[in-house]
């Protein structure tokens, strides 16, 4: 198992593969330390007890977070080992996947208590997916699922990158054509891209593909393709005004 990479200050991730045919791609869990000593783990790769003893080493395992409905693999083990810690789910997983029991649902109206550290944003517009990105305020970090990708053309082979062309995602940080077909609603999703926009971020951690270490933000708003996104918001705002 690659061991737990730090990134910054109570802040680590690590990877594994996914079987994937013809495509080289890993599935990134990613762990902060809060200032109480309890570990806020993001999306929790397969489970294994060298994996468990690193996190113990770190802190107490307390809030494990599922970003979103279409991370759903890996948990029954994770719920098992530590049955004290709280689960989160994001709104639908619960009914997804009743057998596996989340105490909290991450929801706009609802604070949790580990908010003051890492900040919370339900992505709206895409309730297939419903993913929520995450903002770990001292290092500056944005974490996300989904919504961007960082594959490396380099590592992958021929049909891999055809895949990665047909996506969309063969220039760096992207957001792909997949994606981007579950948004259902384009001005919400543009809301919630801008923001994302206004947190003070200058890493992306994604789910799948490099960390990007400096200039996030920026990369961030060529992926997601923000100048579109704005202006189709300020012609729903526009349309909105003449109706009244």
């Amino acid at each position: 198992m690659p061991p737990l990479r730090q990134l910054a200050d109570n802040l680590w991730e690590t990877s594994r593969p996914v079987k994937v045919p013809g495509l080289r791609i890993d599935h990134r869990m990613t762990v902060a330390r809060l200032a109480s000593g309890e570990l806020w783990i993001h999306s929790p790769i397969a489970f294994d007890e060298e994996l468990s003893g690193e996190l113990t080493k770190l802190g107490q395992p307390k809030h494990f977070i599922a970003p979103s409905r279409f991370h759903d693999m890996d948990w029954p083990a994770w719920f098992e080992r530590f049955s004290e810690a709280t689960f989160y789910c994001v709104p639908g997983m619960k009914e997804d996947h009743p057998e596996l029991h989340f105490q909290g649902v991450l929801e706009e109206a609802r604070r949790e208590t580990w908010e003051e550290e890492i900040g919370k944003l339900l992505v709206r517009g895409i309730p297939r997916l419903n993913e929520c990105v995450f903002l770990h305020k001292s290092s500056q970090t944005l974490i996300v699922a989904d919504l961007v990708f960082n594959l490396s053309m380099a590592e992958q082979g021929f049909i891999g990158k055809l895949v990665l062309k047909l996506l969309g995602l063969d220039r760096g940080l992207g957001c792909s054509r997949i994606f981007r077909r579950t948004i259902k609603d384009r001005a919400a999703f543009a809301e919630s891209v801008r923001q994302v926009l206004n947190w003070d971020f200058d890493r992306v951690v994604p789910g799948h593909g490099a960390v990007v270490e400096k200039g996030g933000k920026a990369e961030f708003q060529k992926a997601v393709g923000w100048r579109k996104h704005e202006e189709q918001l300020a012609n729903r705002i526009n349309r909105m005004d003449r109706v009244e």
